[in-house]
């Protein structure tokens, strides 16, 4: 497992590529509105909301809030 802190600046992407790798990710919001786009589905995250899902699956994270977003992910790759 690795995790680490990842921040997005208001009303921006987190990068301006996808990323899609083998294993799992968790990621839990601390500030923020964040949206994950895991495929064709999209998941809008608050202060203290998590997500799980297979990263083996295009994803891709946005800001939607006006402040910087500051998250934990979690990945587990085998």
């Amino acid at each position: 497992l690795k995790a680490f802190k990842v921040f997005i600046d208001p009303v921006s992407d987190h990068k301006s590529v996808s990323y899609q790798h083998e294993g799992e990710e968790f990621i839990y919001v601390i500030t923020g509105k964040v949206e994950v786009t895991v495929g064709d589905n999209k998941t809008v995250l608050d202060p203290e909301n998590s997500l799980h899902f297979n990263s083996s699956i295009v994803h891709k994270l946005r800001n939607l809030s006006s402040e910087k977003a500051e998250m934990v992910v979690v990945l587990y790759t085998p």
